[in-house]
């Protein structure tokens, strides 16, 4: 159970400390509109929430019922789409940029419950 306790509370600390540093990435980048940002920050603002959500994804996988595994990272998805696009007037590449957004906190979720299944799996034949 300690250890369990320990990988947790590392998984919490790697969301956290992810989270923040994409906050950061996400707040620079729109600091100054219209965005004038170099490629490689734009290629951070795409990609780095891919991060925070794998370390979510494999605390709720640890923890959660599948229900909340599939809820959570849904509902935060949403939360933040729902927000973006009201900003972006409800338009078709508001629309476009919100699924493009998406696609690596989505894949950061099916890595971490691909990692889950190998170690679950891994367990059980050991």
């Amino acid at each position: 159970m300690k250890m369990k306790q320990s990988t947790n509370a590392v998984l919490l600390l790697l969301f956290i400390v992810c989270l923040i540093i994409y906050i950061v990435i996400f707040a620079s980048a729109f600091t100054d509109l219209p965005m004038n940002i170099p490629p490689w920050h734009q290629l951070l603002l795409l990609t780095f929430h891919f991060f925070p959500m794998l370390f979510l994804e494999l605390l709720l996988c640890q923890n959660a019922k599948l229900k909340w595994r599939l809820l959570i990272p849904m509902l935060s998805l949403l939360a933040v789409g729902v927000w973006f696009l009201s900003f972006a007037g409800w338009e078709l590449l508001g629309w476009l940029l919100f699924l493009f957004w998406c696609i690596a906190p989505l894949l950061g979720s099916l890595v971490a419950c691909g990692i889950w299944a190998i170690a679950k799996r891994l367990r059980y034949c050991s």
